[in-house]
């Protein structure tokens, strides 16, 4: 009977000891865990600019946190001269800004919105972009830029 009371004792405490741990989260991530605060993504943001300000094509910014560009939407060629942070805008996707630029090659001024998630590295996308990768789509090739794939192959 004492041996029977020590067993129902122990699967109390691993019971117990469960429902405290698994609630905890044991490594377990939301959404929020991966967005930055609004300082670091603002400067992640003008490291991105910046960077193409500079003529330097999408990609990684070396940095603490690192900034991962995605803007594969950019024309090639077309360079920015300058931008303008208009300022956060709400977003249940990550953090978003709206930012003026204005580009030449050819000239144009655009307002582009860019979502900013992640920790390290704090990845940079448009929001088209955002939305084309959270949609498994991407953008198409010009006719006659496709590779052949079955040549490597062999």
């Amino acid at each position: 009977m004492n041996l029977e009371r020590g067993i129902t004792r122990r699967i109390w405490v691993v019971v117990l000891l469960a429902c405290v741990i698994i609630p905890a989260g044991c490594g377990r991530r939301t959404s929020a865990d991966y967005i930055p605060s609004e300082q670091r993504c603002r400067e992640a943001l003008v490291a991105a600019l910046e960077a193409w300000k500079r003529g330097e094509p999408p990609g990684r910014i070396e940095g603490t946190p690192a900034v991962q560009v995605g803007d594969t939407l950019r024309h090639p060629g077309q360079t920015l001269e300058s931008y303008e942070l208009l300022g956060e805008l709400p977003s249940d996707q990550g953090r978003q800004f709206a930012v003026r630029v204005v580009l030449s090659n050819p000239d144009a001024e655009e307002k582009i919105n860019f979502i900013l998630i992640g920790i390290d590295p704090i990845w940079v996308f448009r929001q088209e972009e955002y939305d084309m990768v959270t949609h498994w789509e991407h953008k198409m090739p010009a006719a006659g830029q496709t590779k052949d794939v079955s040549a490597t192959k062999k």
